[in-house]
């Protein structure tokens, strides 16, 4: 099953497999969760 879901809610991030970056509403970068580096109150990359 496949859901997307545009929210800018960091809890998503809990279920989801994939992120994907959208800028300007191109997309900028698609990064699997456990790629993702997350520390208190944002998220950046490794």
């Amino acid at each position: 099953m496949t859901i997307i879901s545009a929210t800018h809610d960091l809890k998503m991030l809990n279920v989801s497999d994939r992120v994907i970056w959208i800028s300007d509403g191109k997309i900028e970068k698609i990064e699997k969760r456990e790629e993702l580096s997350i520390s208190l109150g944002r998220i950046g990359e490794k």
